[in-house]
């Protein structure tokens, strides 16, 4: 699932924003801490339950939103970022599920949530990150991690 996600992101970002974006590995140790202002999420559940997050800040969050919407950033309201990070998270774990169906990685999807919130970051109780990938494009960062509940 994990190499599935990392290509869905990127295609995702590309085919509805128009955004070709680099990747790297989170930075390991040291703390790093992901915050951001928005953050959609959805819970994946197959062998291994997992959740999925895509966080950004603000301005980034709202000018991928006007790309994949042609609505100016300008008149884009909370909501409206929220509602399209909802539904760009939802689209990376939707592509990422048709690419493994058929396999033993296949997995259901919840529908998405949107943490909004200045500065916020989320932490897993006992438990590490087990995939971050950090995207970037110009002003535009994100962050995807993947973190198994369970298993």
């Amino acid at each position: 699932m994990r190499n599935s996600l990392a290509g869905s992101t990127k295609e995702v970002l590309r085919s509805m924003a128009g955004i070709l974006v680099d990747e790297q590995p989170c930075p390991v140790g040291g703390g790093f801490k992901t915050t951001c202002d928005y953050t959609g999420a959805m819970l994946v559940i197959g062998r291994r339950t997992a959740m999925i997050t895509l966080s950004m800040n603000r301005e980034a969050a709202t000018l991928v939103v006007a790309y994949m919407t042609g609505i100016s950033p300008t008149e884009l309201g909370e909501d409206d970022v929220a509602d399209g990070m909802a539904e760009l998270v939802n689209m990376i774990a939707g592509s990422s599920k048709s690419s493994l169906v058929g396999t033993d990685f296949h997995f259901r999807i919840t529908l998405p949530f949107v943490l909004v919130g200045e500065n916020q970051h989320i932490v897993y109780k006992s438990k590490p990150v087990d995939r971050c990938r950090h995207y970037f494009a110009g002003d535009i960062e994100a962050i995807l991690e993947l973190v198994y509940l369970e298993g």
